[in-house]
């Protein structure tokens, strides 16, 4: 009589331990999309670099000689509210285009160029900010159809 209920639980164990090993592992969590894990992993932040920056350009001038523009660029804690300065001139409405990593791409333009005397002109900026400095490249496109490349650095003169 005593063998009848051992067996019946070394059975019961023997099929316990036969159905947990069948069962399929949990698969790993769904990697998440690569725009949630962009801003999981957040870089620069508009808030960082709102203030007012002293910049310097390097480009080409028509003749093709280097030619320095200095400017000021009001940077706010939003997309919104962005303007270049040139001396002598109205605010330039500055869009920021993107914001990835260290850097922010902005446009602006069109507007009457300093170093082409009566030729529009449209300037795409990337702009990599570290601290209280940055740095970056410019393109011109004016009127004309003819592009130019040129740098920008700069450091902040006041943060907002």
């Amino acid at each position: 009589m005593r063998i009848a209920p051992l067996l019946a639980i070394v059975c019961v164990a023997g099929l316990a331990t036969t159905a947990a090993a069948q069962q399929t592992a949990a698969p790993p969590p769904a990697p998440a999309p690569k725009r949630a894990r962009a801003h999981a992993a957040a870089g620069l932040k508009l808030a960082d670099v709102a203030g007012t920056w002293s910049m310097e350009s390097t480009v080409k001038n028509a003749a093709g000689n280097d030619t320095t523009v200095n400017s000021e660029l009001v940077a706010t804690a939003t997309r919104k509210g962005w303007v270049t300065n040139l001396a002598g001139r109205d605010a330039i409405p500055t869009r920021v285009v993107r914001v990835a990593g260290d850097s922010v791409m902005l446009s602006a333009g069109p507007y009457e160029s300093v170093v082409r005397a009566g030729q529009k002109v449209r300037l795409r900026e990337t702009l990599h900010f570290n601290g209280d400095d940055v740095s970056g490249t410019m393109t011109a496109h004016y009127g004309n159809g003819a592009t130019v490349k040129g740098s920008v650095k700069g450091s902040r003169k006041s943060k907002a």
